[in-house]
């Protein structure tokens, strides 16, 4: 079938840790601006006349500031430190040795010029600034200069490092500038953050209790989507389509052996960027059953022009028992036959089922979640990787309707729900501000034929799926 073949999810689950800029949080006065550092949730201020950058290193990320300049005078690089089983004094002179142990074996000068303690809105933190000679790749020409190492307590389990290397002719203005910066850090400790990521997963976990035998009431009629995006002449492009739908009944036969039990079936389906070389189209279907203790799906996916060919699938198990929370997944590429299987268990209540993915509106009109912030664990696969990482999502109140900011996982940028006073998904705006709109299938077609896209691919489809 040319829809079946074509039409194959909403969005290409792609990893995204590799360096990029950072958000400016605040406003025009470049003093004011800041930058998050997200696997804690910490605000680091940004020091003027730079660009910081927020870059990924291993499962975390560090804040990266220059001075704007052909030949920087000062570099600067925030990040957070985990005391593990050390306090803070044993830690940070720890630090401090190793720096200078790892300066002198290279040849560079290393000589405390001073080491005191300064008050922040975080606690007592420690300053020290050394007089060095140390030239980088990104100051080739800088000799004089002090490398400031400043340690903020953050907590009793880890403390925010600066390392500051400014030149000598800075020295005395730019040191103070960089401990007010120190200074000005904010965020929840790390014991503040484990709290509240608790009671979030708790919030999670409560929404999915409250979903329990009402499955029958999430099941609809296909609903179509447009994607489109602005173009650079200032006209909206439309680029691909999503359909989804979702009947009620008994289990697939794969899982009639386990269960005779009732659940949710849920189909969806999407081709974006149709014509081009990024064309991308993907397949889902999923049942899980009314009380939510057993799920399974299957997802298949195709890149670029060999449309009529899948290039990679996924699939998944869930079982939610009475001592245990388990989900397996596999993901493989079928053009280089690499292959991802993962097997995880002793989950939280707060795991989503797949198939409830586009659900999330109705759960929480469902549990009556006014605003606030939830988690859940919910699955993401690729043919580079099968994982379930914690997922959040922020929950605002416009009157009746809802709008819900979510990130798939930690550091990822944030995909921005709207939903109806019913719950239903009205419009998503993705991170790369393309967008999907629940529209009519007439609508739809209209709009596909003044964009000069093929409408027989949605006339096949109305027919095969208007009445599932």
């Amino acid at each position: 079938m040319l829809w079946l073949s074509l039409m194959l999810l909403g969005l290409p689950l792609e990893d995204t840790t590799s360096p990029r800029p950072a958000d400016d949080l605040t406003a025009e006065d470049s003093a004011a601006r800041r930058v998050m550092i997200p696997t804690w949730e910490l605000v680091v201020p940004v020091l003027k006349d730079s660009t910081p950058i927020l870059e990924q290193n291993g499962p975390d990320s560090v804040v990266l500031m220059s001075e704007i300049s052909s030949s920087p005078r000062w570099t600067a690089r925030v990040s957070v430190m985990q005391l593990n089983a050390q306090d803070f004094a044993s830690a940070t002179q720890s630090y401090l040795e190793s720096v200078s142990t790892s300066e002198k074996n290279v040849g560079h000068v290393f000589e405390v010029d001073s080491d005191r303690s300064i008050e922040t809105g975080l606690g007592v933190a420690r300053a020290v600034w050394a007089l060095s000679a140390r030239p980088t790749h990104q100051l080739p020409e800088l000799r004089d200069a002090m490398i400031g190492l400043i340690f903020v307590p953050y907590g009793d389990g880890a403390c925010i490092v600066g390392e500051f290397q400014i030149a000598a002719e800075l020295s005395t203005t730019k040191q103070v500038e960089c401990e007010q910066l120190m200074g000005k850090c904010t965020g929840p400790t790390p014991e503040k953050l484990a709290e509240q990521r608790t009671n979030q997963l708790a919030a999670g976990g409560h929404v999915l209790e409250k979903a329990k035998g009402a499955l029958p009431t999430f099941a609809h009629a296909p609903r179509w989507y447009r994607h489109r995006r602005m173009s650079k002449g200032g006209s909206m492009q439309e680029l691909g389509v999503t359909v989804t739908w979702a009947t009620h009944g008994p289990p697939p036969t794969s899982l009639e052996p386990q269960t005779s039990s009732t659940g949710l079936h849920v189909h969806q389906q999407t081709l974006t960027s149709i014509g081009t070389r990024d064309q991308y189209s993907e397949h889902f279907d999923g049942w899980v059953q009314d009380d939510l203790g057993l799920e399974t799906f299957g997802l298949q996916w195709t890149r670029g022009e060999s449309v009529w060919k899948t290039d990679g699938a996924a699939s998944g198990l869930f079982e939610r028992t009475p001592t245990n929370v388990e989900y397996i997944l596999s993901a493989g590429d079928l053009k280089t036959a690499a292959k991802h299987n993962r097997m995880f268990s002793g989950l939280p209540d707060a795991t989503l089922p797949m198939s409830l993915r586009m659900l999330t509106g109705q759960l929480f009109h469902h549990a009556k979640v006014q605003e606030g912030q939830i988690r859940w664990y919910a699955p993401i696969l690729s043919a580079d990787d099968a994982a379930l990482p914690a997922r959040r999502d922020q929950i605002e109140r416009d009157g009746a309707e809802m709008r819900v900011t979510w990130t798939p996982r930690q550091g990822e940028p944030a995909t921005v729900d709207h939903f109806d006073a019913n719950g239903v998904l009205k419009r998503r705006i993705f991170p790369d501000g393309s967008e999907m709109v629940l529209t009519k299938y007439t609508t739809l077609v209209q709009s596909w034929r003044l964009a000069g896209l093929p409408t027989e691919l949605l006339q096949e489809g109305q027919a095969l799926y208007a009445k599932p």
